[in-house]
């Protein structure tokens, strides 16, 4: 065999192991992030919340982030669990602590007051970027 198929033949079985742990690691962040939400997120996008709707998707984008950086400088299948779910805890405490600084935005959101869920959306997502830039180091 040519070399690029050698490669592809040796890397792919490993590229899916990677994708597999990243992707438990993502669902569970999703998961908690849903139950520890105060307000049914999910429930309001699906009657038509656009301010839940912005927020939820800051979250699908933003826990994203540091697991993929987490690929970035791995080492093996152990240490992309070990940092994706350390990624994943630090990314749920930043969440709860823009929570805190936001006052009453689940209010706001159940309220479908877009500009409030904005502005939540854009601190979680820097948050995550400023996070994945750190893991990437």
């Amino acid at each position: 065999m040519s070399p690029t198929l050698d490669s592809l033949a040796n890397g792919f079985p490993w590229l899916i192991f990677y994708l597999l742990v990243v992707t438990v690691i993502y669902l569970a962040g999703l998961f908690i992030y849903v139950k520890l939400t105060p307000h049914k997120e999910l429930e309001l996008v699906q009657n038509g919340n656009m301010a839940a709707a912005i927020t939820f998707s800051a979250l699908v984008i933003s826990l994203a982030l540091p697991l993929s950086a987490c690929l970035i400088n791995k080492l093996g299948l152990i240490d992309v669990a070990i940092w994706g779910t350390l990624s994943l805890f630090l990314q749920l405490f930043l969440f709860r602590l823009t929570d805190g600084i936001f006052k009453g935005m689940p209010e706001r959101i159940e309220n479908n007051e877009v500009p409030a869920a904005t502005v939540l959306a854009a601190f979680k997502l820097a948050g995550s970027i400023i996070l994945a830039f750190a893991i990437a180091g």
